[in-house]
């Protein structure tokens, strides 16, 4: 019965190319052609290039129609994040979109700012039927969570986050704070600060809490005072940098170095510092975090996390889920990079 409908729809569009065309096109079957559309690991690099030149060659276009009568899929990923508008975000969902786009799948953006929204989302939607696969990118997830959306046969991949059910990508968030405070203490620092933002969120976040451990542990190794009046956490906005800047530069002993958490926060202090007269390194030297487009603008030193390959790295795992050649448990550990500039 699928099969006649299928025939009846293509009967509809004649004018579309088929994938029989661009089998033919290629020199090769049929099924060749349905494996690289489901990105299938078997494919040899050469015949997978074959079948993309004819593919865009012949402007070929998958009927999603069809494929989803013969599929029971919907053809569309889910996207579960919080704040859309903060540059973390914005960069990890631009290295997903520009990886889902190819394929033939659609996104569905579920944007989370409340604990009543997260509670939503996850209590909603393994029950929908809105999405094939899910990503979630920095939501911690509970157990009950895991097993509802396991037992809804969701594959379902995090994103800067980690379940010993689910697979992930994960940062090294701990190392990248260590990076950032060996450097500093290289450059002959002793009197750091740390700048971030909610240390314990509604959300659970454990971003911030993960980089103060590091900061501190890289501290510990050198036998340096770990001083809770140089630690600062605020709202997660430039503002709440400048803030936190003035704070710690009107100590009676200010640091000489501030490492902050995230490049927004980086340049607030440094916004702090200059409206204080004081010069950036000489005076006080600064660190952020992420590697967003304006730090290499303003010569920010930072952590560099790979934003954008987070997210293609989610999608790969995800379509490989999707296609039976993931182990469910399976995770991917990326490592962040330090980038020396002007302000240290």
């Amino acid at each position: 019965m699928g099969l006649c409908i299928v025939a009846a729809l293509l009967e509809r569009f004649p004018t579309l190319v088929t994938i029989k065309e661009v089998a033919q096109r290629a020199g090769v079957g049929v099924g060749t052609v349905s494996r690289v559309l489901n990105d299938a690991p078997s494919v040899r690099p050469e015949t997978r290039q074959r079948v993309q030149a004819a593919i865009t060659a012949l402007n070929y276009h998958p009927n999603h129609a069809a494929r989803q009568l013969v599929t029971s899929r919907t053809m569309t990923l889910g996207v579960v994040l919080p704040f859309l508008t903060v540059p973390f975000f914005m960069t990890v969902l631009q290295g997903i979109e520009a990886t889902v786009v190819p394929t033939g799948y659609y996104l569905n953006i579920f944007n989370v700012e409340t604990p009543a929204a997260r509670t939503h989302y996850f209590r909603e939607l393994p029950y929908r039927g809105r999405v094939d696969g899910l990503i979630v990118v920095s939501l911690p997830l509970e157990d009950d969570e895991v097993a509802r959306l396991v037992g809804a046969e969701i594959p379902t991949v995090l994103v800067d986050g980690v379940h010993p059910d689910l697979p992930s990508v994960q940062m090294q968030n701990a190392t990248g704070a260590q990076m950032a405070i060996e450097h500093l203490i290289e450059r002959g620092h002793q009197r750091i600060a740390f700048v971030s933002g909610p240390i314990e969120t509604a959300l659970g976040f454990p971003v911030n809490r993960e980089r103060l451990a590091g900061y501190c542990a890289a501290l510990t190794r050198h036998q340096l005072l770990i001083d809770i009046n140089f630690q600062q956490a605020g709202e997660d906005s430039h503002a709440a940098g400048v803030e936190m800047g003035h704070h710690l530069l009107a100590l009676p002993t200010p640091p000489t170095a501030i490492f902050a958490c995230s490049d927004v926060h980086a340049l607030g202090v440094l916004q702090a510092a200059q409206a204080r007269g004081l010069r950036v390194p000489e005076d006080v030297a600064v660190v952020g975090y992420d590697d967003i487009e304006l730090a290499a603008y303003v010569g920010l030193t930072t952590v560099r996390q790979p934003m954008a390959e987070m997210g293609r790295r989610g999608v790969e795992l995800l379509l490989a889920h999707l296609n039976g050649h993931l182990q469910y448990r399976s995770s991917e550990v990326l490592t962040p990079t330090l980038i020396v500039r002007g302000t240290t």
